[in-house]
Parts: structure tokens; C-alpha cells; sequence
């Protein structure tokens, strides 16, 4: 089965999102609650709240992941970072002499 980080985004200078993961190539019919897969899967990235803008990986782990006729493999994501919004304040005064 592989197990793939599913993309993200987010904004500079906010969190990162909790990553998630999908995974594939089930046969026979079978799904998550019928192939009798335990464990989980993990998933990371070097990009920080104080990261540029741009596109980080999403490192994804197999994890614990465990299946008695399924073995795993993991696919990276990728996390975009967008530049941050500037936001406006209507009741600012700038005073100029």
C-alpha cells in the first residue's frame, strides 16, 4: 500500500497544519476498515512558522503501519508556504509636519 502525505498550505509566520496522510492500492475490494490495517503513519517537515515563502517537503513515514497481506511504502507531500496577508486599519492617523 502507499501511504502518501497529503498537501498542504498554510501562511508565513502562522503554524504549521497538522499533516495528514491517504493511503492507496488496496485490492479485492478492500479498505481501511477491511484489510485489517493497524497502526499509523507519520509525517513531517524542516519548514517552521519563521520559514520564507515557498515549498517544503512533507516527509511521510510508514510508521507502525501493519497489515498481514499488505506491505507499505511512503510518498512525500508538500507543504506551501504563502506569503503573509497585510492587513488595514481604517482608524490609523499618520501625521506628517
Amino acid at each position: 500500500l502507499s501511504v502518501s502525505a497529503d498537501n498542504q498550505s498554510r501562511a508565513y509566520g502562522t503554524a504549521n497544519p497538522s499533516f495528514t496522510w491517504t493511503i492507496t492500492g488496496y485490492v479485492n475490494g478492500e479498505t481501511y476498515a477491511t484489510a485489517g490495517v493497524t497502526g499509523s503513519a507519520s509525517a513531517s517537515t524542516t519548514a517552521t512558522s519563521s520559514s520564507a515563502a515557498g515549498s517544503y517537503p512533507i516527509t511521510t513515514s510508514t510508521g507502525t503501519l501493519a497489515a498481514s497481506n499488505y506491505s507499505f511504502s511512503a510518498a512525500n507531500g508538500v507543504l506551501t508556504v504563502t506569503g503573509a496577508s497585510v492587513g488595514t486599519n481604517s482608524s490609523a492617523v499618520l501625521e506628517v509636519s
